[in-house]
């Protein structure tokens, strides 16, 4: 024991203060700060639990209380081991409602729902379908503060867990990995008939897959894996496309997101992964990804009979992840992408921390609460995981508006500071768009969505200072279109950096890049409708003008003003965020949405649910 925790207490010495501060981080941490935070463990853990309290204290100046299990289920159900005297004495710990979202609580062991049974597994009860009723703190049937469990079932696992923690939080393997998220797509066959016939069905996989990539900064470089990309085999699987998954993500991915059916074992039908026969395949100790699947059963960790996916690659000597978002029980396709497009949103454009980002996501997404419940973090809440902080400051000289094949360019990238010694820049071809379409029985089954573009140049460069230069040709025969892009990762001993450039023009240099159609009449809509807490406005003016798009509530009092300027012909998209001018959230209820021209007008009704 004693050369246990001499190890770990050598490795929080030597990692320390090594990695610099991301700005957007910087207010989460602050606001953790202000938060309570508690780790509820078995006697057994105490010893490991203090440790990772005392790398929270020193790495981030954040607090956390440790409380041994047995010590609540005495005072608050007579040494019974009840399940609800773990929440009746998190009601008391977290007396100040204003805290909720920014404390966490962390549960330090594995539990089934068998806890007589004598079971290593059978370290911290659990309850219900989800460790979120521990946190339902008031009436309201929602989580109120984030909670994440280690599903440890000895010190050995403990340690693992804790010392990976300490090493992806202090001092990360830098390279392009901490950029990069994969997305594995389920295909559009069940049995032997087609899913997926509608978008609102939630299990037109691939069409929530690109919602996802929509959603997130265009300095993030995303892989996807779809299934219906895939040959399947005589037994129904599709190696290939299990191959491309292994390989994505040993390479290094900072997010690992699966989307569409599975089990304890197994993602997909067609054997996209299966943890039984292919962990031993993943060696990717250095660059461990944040796993999450909107799918069912995928982290079904508290049966006694078996150690699910979301548990096993937790506890993985050789790699899996660092942490995981998954379900115990059956899930809801489309609510589980509502809630993931949200979640990613808040981890990777904002930098929130695991459990506001996920806590955040239930409670405001729209998604179903009952489904949302089921998803459970086996990690740490406390936990960071996001690209690097980013900028756009990467040039063309002469900012050409089209790139046209074999043209030769200058690139110039600004830093923000001189903390940085090497830069790896690629220049992607562009976005593409590609179309599936499938028969059985009768069912037709069609999708549209694009595929990111692949590196047509690659160059390693040393920095001067806080700026750096590259020049070369662009290369003929790459996918042309108006959503290229170049991506620089820059990097010191201490910290990295991303830069990028998006959305750029590449052209064959035999035609004119497509031109969208003039739009002919003057037209206004929003989507979604109804919504929370935002939405997007598409209008579309047919001429030039000075245009005011404005929000009224139903008394015809303005709300807010969100655009006022001359614009061009053309269609354009801005959102609003259900707040006015003053920047204070309004309520539910009914709004107006008004486009004025100098020649007409338009207004539309839209709901705020909340």
């Amino acid at each position: 024991m004693a050369k246990r925790i001499t190890i770990i207490g050598m490795m929080i010495f030597i990692f320390i203060g090594l990695k610099a501060v991301d700005m957007k981080q910087q207010k989460h941490i602050e606001r953790a700060r202000d938060g309570q935070h508690i780790i509820i463990a078995p006697e057994e853990f105490l010893t490991q639990a203090n440790l990772l309290a005392d790398f929270y204290w020193s790495e981030f100046q954040i607090e956390r209380t440790i409380v041994d299990q047995q010590d609540i289920f005495d005072q608050m159900s007579g040494g019974v081991e009840d399940p609800e005297a773990i929440r009746d004495y998190l009601i008391e710990f977290f007396d100040e409602p204003s805290i909720w979202p920014d404390s966490s609580v962390l549960l330090m062991g594995s539990g089934t729902e068998e806890w007589n049974t004598p079971s290593d597994k059978n370290r911290i009860v659990v309850i219900g379908l989800s460790d979120d009723e521990f946190v339902m703190l008031d009436t309201d049937n929602y989580p109120d503060i984030p909670i994440g469990r280690f599903p440890a079932q000895n010190i050995e696992q403990l340690e693992l867990i804790i010392n990976r923690n300490i090493q992806y939080t202090s001092n990360p393997t830098l390279d392009w990995w901490r950029n990069k998220m994969l997305i594995v797509a389920d295909d559009e066959h069940k049995g032997e008939l087609l899913e997926g016939l509608t978008y609102t069905s939630g299990l037109n996989h691939t069409a929530r897959s690109q919602d996802l990539s929509e959603a997130l900064s265009d300095a993030v470089w995303i892989n996807r894996v779809l299934g219906i990309e895939y040959e399947m085999n005589t037994n129904g699987n599709k190696p290939e496309a299990a191959q491309d998954v292994i390989d994505n993500v040993n390479e290094g991915r900072l997010i690992w997101h699966y989307i569409g059916h599975g089990n304890e074992d197994l993602l997909g039908d067609e054997e996209y992964f299966r943890v039984s026969t292919q962990l031993q395949l993943l060696q990717n100790s250095d660059h461990l990804p944040l796993f999450t699947a909107a799918s069912s059963r995928v982290g079904d960790f508290s049966s006694l009979e078996f150690n699910c996916m979301a548990e096993q690659f937790l506890t993985y000597e050789y790699g899996g992840a660092i942490a995981s978002i998954t379900p115990r029980s059956y899930a809801s396709g489309g609510s589980s992408c509502t809630l993931f497009l949200a979640f990613f949103q808040n981890i990777i454009n904002d930098y929130q921390y695991l459990g506001a980002a996920l806590l955040d996501a239930k409670i405001n997404s729209g998604a179903g609460i009952f489904n949302s419940k089921l998803y459970n973090i086996l990690g740490d809440p406390l936990l960071f995981v996001h690209p690097p902080q980013r900028d756009e400051n990467i040039s063309i000289v002469g900012n050409p508006e089209i790139l046209f094949y074999n043209d030769d360019i200058s690139v110039l990238g600004q830093l923000p500071t001189n903390d940085y010694s090497q830069c790896e820049f690629k220049a992607f071809e562009s976005e593409y768009e590609c179309f599936y379409s499938n028969s059985i029985s009768g069912y037709y089954y069609e999708v549209d969505y694009t595929k990111f573009g692949e590196p047509y140049f690659e160059e390693e460069l040393a920095i001067a200072g806080d700026y750096y230069v590259t020049s070369f040709s662009v290369a003929s025969g790459i996918e042309t279109g108006e959503e290229a892009r170049m991506i620089s990762y820059v990097y010191g001993e201490e910290s990295d950096f991303v830069q990028y450039l998006y959305p750029i023009t590449i052209s064959d240099g035999t035609s004119s890049p497509e031109m969208p159609e003039l739009p002919s009449n003057l037209a206004i809509s929003n989507y979604p409708n109804p919504f929370n807490p935002t939405t997007t406005i598409t209008y579309s003016l047919p001429n030039d003008s000075m245009i005011e798009l404005r929000v009224f509530n139903t008394k015809g009092q303005l709300v807010k003003t969100l655009i006022e300027v001359e614009q061009l012909a053309g269609t354009y998209k801005t959102v609003w965020n259900g707040k006015d001018n003053n920047e204070k959230n309004v309520s539910s209820g009914i709004y107006f949405y008004k486009l004025s021209t100098k020649d007409e007008t338009l207004m539309k009704k839209m709901v705020l649910l909340k």
